[in-house]
C-alpha cells in the first residue's frame, strides 16, 4: 500500500529568517494570509495522505491552536514535541511506534506549485525501494547549495549518495525536502552520526541507508519549488503564489 501517514518537522527556530520568526515558528509565517504549514497540509491531502504527525516545540502551542485535530483539512493530526532542534533525522525518530510505515516526510517550510507529489506518494510501491526522495531540475546552483545534491544513476533513479549544502555542484539536480521511508529508516537513524552542528541530518541518514544496503529512489517532482529560508524568500513566495493563481 502507498503511504497514508506524513511526518512534518516544524520545531526549528528559523534563525535565518528573522524578524519573521521572532513571534512564530517558521512554518507559521504567513504567505498570502496563510501559514506556510497550511500549504504543506494541502499537499498532504491532495496526495492521499490521511494522518499527519507534526513535530513541534513543546513550549509553543501556536501550531496546535491553529490547526487543531486537522479536520478542517480533512486530515487527522497528532503532535509530538521536540524540545531542542536536533535535526530532521532526530525529529523523524520521535515518531517510531506512532507512525505506520511506509510514511512521507514533508518539511514544514517548503512550498511547491504544480509538483507531482501525488505520483511520488502513490507510486512508491512500484519503486521496490526502502526510501524515496523528491528531486527537481534547476538552473540556479545556489538553490542546490541551500539544500543538498545527489549522485544518481539516471537509468534506475537509484541514489548513490547525497551531500548536504554542497560547495561543489556536479549536476543541475536539486534535492528537496520531500521523502518517503519504510521501517528501515529508524535503524538507520540510530546508526547515523551527528553532524558538526550536533544534529542528525536526514541526508546523513539517507547515506546510512545506502551503506546498509537499502535502496533509495530519486523521483523528479516537476513544478516550481521554494525552500523558505531567508527574509527575502517571503516576497518571492507571495509572487510565486500570485503568478500561479493567475494562470
Amino acid at each position: 500500500m502507498p503511504p497514508r501517514y506524513a511526518v512534518i518537522p516544524a520545531a526549528g527556530a528559523g534563525k535565518r529568517i528573522k524578524p519573521y520568526s521572532e513571534k512564530v515558528p517558521k512554518p507559521m509565517i504567513q504567505v498570502l494570509g496563510r501559514p506556510i504549514l497550511a500549504y504543506v497540509l494541502d499537499r498532504c491531502k491532495q496526495a492521499g495522505l490521511e494522518k499527519v504527525i507534526i513535530i513541534v516545540n513543546p513550549e509553543s502551542n501556536v501550531v496546535k491552536d491553529h490547526f487543531g485535530d486537522g479536520s478542517e483539512f480533512g486530515l487527522s493530526i497528532e503532535y509530538v514535541g521536540q524540545p531542542h532542534p536536533e535535526g530532521i533525522g532526530h525529529a523523524v525518530s520521535l515518531t517510531e511506534g506512532i507512525v505506520k510505515p511506509p510514511f512521507a516526510v514533508y518539511l514544514g517550510d517548503e512550498l511547491y506549485l504544480g509538483s507531482n507529489h501525488n505520483g511520488f506518494i502513490q507510486g512508491f510501491d512500484e519503486t521496490n525501494c526502502n526510501a524515496a526522495i523528491g528531486l527537481m531540475w534547476v538552473e540556479k546552483e545556489e538553490l542546490i547549495r541551500r539544500n543538498y545534491s545527489v549522485d544518481i544513476d539516471m537509468e534506475t533513479h537509484r541514489i548513490r549518495y547525497l551531500v548536504e549544502k554542497p560547495t561543489v555542484i556536479t549536476n543541475k539536480i536539486l534535492g528537496c525536502g520531500s521523502y518517503i521511508f519504510d521501517e528501515t529508516v529508524f535503524d538507520a537513524i540510530r546508526q547515523t552520526p551527528k553532524s558538526a552542528k550536533k544534529e542528525i541530518e536526514i541526508t546523513d541518514t539517507l547515506n546510512t541507508l545506502t551503506k546498509m544496503g537499502h535502496a533509495v529512489h530519486g523521483y523528479f517532482l516537476g513544478g516550481t519549488y521554494l525552500n523558505v529560508t531567508f527574509p527575502e524568500d517571503i516576497a518571492f513566495a507571495e509572487q510565486m503564489l500570485r503568478y500561479h493563481d493567475k494562470r
